[in-house]
């Protein structure tokens, strides 16, 4: 960069940033641009820290502070904050390339006590790294002085020394305690600074800025740490070829969206003016991509297009057939319980297997006499499912005379024009949070683009799974086998949220999510039980005054509840007692309240969730509507991954009231 000192962004600077308020982020970002332009404006006050290890700092305001590394030519920002947690933080930490691997680390420095006693502490029984010897836990990263103290320490203790480490290396080191073979990695051999700073594996904790341009971008967009850092897995996925259809699973914070929204970016990349579709199950989610990317790529890119699943289908729709109307339950239920009155089934069942039929388009008496039904709990005979079929098709019928179907319906008829080449195709299809996606959804996105490499890239948290029940891929020809990969690291939520949250998860979920590495740690969520909800709506006022008291804007804190009428409650309840609020789906300033269901996708620094009753979740009024046991079976999963959403959308703080008795899918304490 000649116009402007070069510049490389540590990840600890913005989660530094981020802990500050709006106005004091907009003064931090000001002062990066004047050091940009002119490091020694007289405004700056650019000096060595004494006894700060290298570091140097510049004024931002009288009170805040940022910290920079000089390494090679290059100033590294690490840190930001008020004068004397921010000058405390220069003297607790230090930068070095790692003398074995060649990484650049930021490191805390161990105090006399630790290091000494690792040296006069015999060894631990239970020390689970002892049987590794020191040469091996240098050659994975651990700095030097850490090494004799992990030797030595008790499970605690490890987890304890590991909040000193980075990233990389508390991944190993994790890896070891869970019985993994870590390999060491191969050593990192550059000839600059800027070479070693651009390595995939150092790229994880420092962005090195290439040119003015981005440096502007960067400091005048959003500075949410996925645009800059990929964890090797994730980079692996975003700029691979695949031969066919590829898959990323993995539990909340994992970033599976990170990956959809950057593997769009390369792909729009790798095929200039080809047409790329970034799509999603949920129309406020597809607005959050859409924006996610602009911020990402810096502008719109010209051959993508982002649009939720439903509005897209019924766009294609009109295009190939005209205007059609979209019926749901509230329309045919109360016809087809009308023609199907005759029929020995109860309504429950009638509407179960009419649900199944339309979601996988068995509008043929062929096609549904010759469906499986494995798995459904009441078995029906040639002549019963020839009785159902002819109900179902004189709803449809009814559907037709007035220009009506389902929106399965209009998914199946769209792929019939895609397929039929009525209608073009894109490019590439990015599809998140396919795990609600149903059969007619699936298999419009298998038409929405030609087979093919790079054809299809679908991102699930099997956790998340609140509106549909499970589907089979390859059933549907979504073969993914060989093209699938699993997130483990959890970036975005503490270990005590992201444990709890999973043991939430019905056991037949909990397998696919479970395991996740969660590398920050916080505070214990908190779990309360009142008589009444009353009181329960007084203590949570008090502890949303006391996160706000933690230096939290209040548009990182949510109050979730299962039901509107409740968030409703909610949010009245905030503004009557003087605090700023605004509904999820609104905008403005204010502690965002509202359904778990509207809080999918989205991430806060504190949650709270109100109204964990055992006759919320699940929700009373649903199960009474369940069939037969294998409906309700399904609907008890759907109800616990609701449930596993709202504990994981904090990143920091998590609240659980209720009032009554818990929910029986709520943990227990420990």
């Amino acid at each position: 960069m000649t116009e402007a000192t070069p510049l490389a962004l540590a990840k600890t600077f913005l989660k530094a940033k981020d802990r500050l308020a709006s106005t004091e982020r907009a003064t931090v970002m000001d002062a990066l641009l004047l050091l940009l332009q002119n490091p020694y404006h007289p405004s700056l006050h650019l000096k060595k820290i004494r006894d700060g290890n290298g570091f140097w700092s510049i004024r931002a305001s009288r009170d805040l502070r940022l910290i920079f590394y000089p390494y090679g030519k290059t100033w590294i920002v690490l840190y930001c904050g008020h004068h004397d947690e921010a000058y405390d933080w220069a003297r607790r930490h230090r930068v070095e390339v790692h003398q074995i691997t060649g990484e650049i680390q930021i490191i805390v420095i161990q105090t006399k006590e630790q290091a000494e006693g690792a040296d006069s502490v015999p060894m631990e029984v239970g020390a689970p790294l002892a049987r590794y010897d020191e040469d091996y836990l240098l050659s994975l990263g651990v700095p030097p002085d850490y090494v004799k103290p992990l030797r030595y320490a008790t499970e605690d203790g490890i987890l304890e020394l590991m909040k000193g480490l980075p990233e990389t290396v508390q991944e190993r080191i994790w890896s070891l305690l869970e019985g993994k073979p870590v390999p060491p990695p191969p050593r990192i051999q550059v000839q600059s600074a800027e070479e070693l700073l651009s390595h995939p594996l150092v790229r994880r904790q420092f962005h090195l800025l290439q040119s003015l341009q981005e440096m502007r971008q960067a400091l005048g967009g959003p500075w949410e740490a996925w645009r800059f850092f990929l964890h090797p897995l994730q980079r692996e996925m975003v700029e691979a070829r695949f031969g066919g259809p590829a898959r990323v699973t993995g539990g909340a914070g994992t970033g599976k969206t990170v990956v959809a929204i950057h593997r769009t970016r390369t792909l729009a990349r790798r095929y200039p003016g080809a047409p790329i579709l970034l799509t999603t199950f949920n129309k406020g989610l597809a607005q959050k991509l859409k924006g996610a990317l602009r911020d990402l790529h810096g502008e719109e890119l010209p051959n993508v297009h982002v649009e939720h699943l439903h509005s897209l289908a019924l766009r294609l729709y009109e295009e190939a057939y005209g205007p059609i109307e979209i019926w749901t339950e509230e329309r045919y239920r109360p016809l087809l319980e009308e023609l199907g009155g005759g029929l020995p089934f109860s309504p429950g069942f009638l509407l179960s297997e009419w649900e199944m039929v339309d979601a996988w388009g068995l509008y043929t008496w062929e096609a549904y006499r010759g469906f499986s039904r494995e798995g459904r709990g009441t078995p029906l005979s040639a002549r019963e499912r020839l009785a159902l079929f002819e109900v179902f098709q004189r709803v449809w019928e009814a559907m037709a005379a007035q220009g009506a179907t389902t929106f399965n319906g209009v998914c199946h008829r769209v792929r019939a024009a895609l397929e039929g080449g009525r209608l073009p195709r894109f490019r590439a299809v990015v599809a998140d949070e396919t795990q609600d996606f149903g059969p007619a959804e699936l298999m419009l996105l298998r038409a929405l683009a030609e087979e093919g490499e790079d054809d299809l890239f679908l991102a699930l948290d099997p956790g998340q799974r609140i509106y549909k029940g499970p589907t089979s891929w390859r059933a549907l020809g979504l073969e993914v086998q060989g093209r699938s990969r699993r997130l483990r690291v959890n970036y975005r939520t503490t270990r005590e949220i992201g444990e709890l949250a999973e043991r939430a998860l019905p056991p037949e979920v909990e397998g696919e999510v479970r395991g996740s590495l969660a590398l920050l740690r916080g505070p214990k969520p908190e779990r309360r039980g009142f008589n009444r909800e009353g009181e329960a709506l007084e203590e949570l006022v008090r502890w949303v005054r006391w996160v706000l008291g933690q230096g939290l804007d209040p548009s990182q804190v949510a109050v979730l509840a299962r039901v509107h009428n409740l968030a409703e409650r909610v949010g009245e309840r905030l503004r009557q007692e003087g605090l700023p609020a605004q509904r999820l789906d609104g905008e403005g300033e204010g502690v965002w309240y509202g359904t778990v269901h509207g809080a999918k996708g989205l991430e806060f620094r504190a949650v709270a969730l109100f109204g964990a009753n055992a006759s919320l979740f699940p929700l009373r009024t649903l199960l009474q509507k369940a069939p037969d046991p294998q409906e309700k079976a399904l609907l008890e999963e759907r109800e616990r991954s609701l449930l596993y959403v709202a504990l994981s959308r904090p990143r920091e703080y998590l609240w659980v009231g209720y009032w009554g008795a818990p929910s029986p899918y709520l943990p227990g304490e420990g």
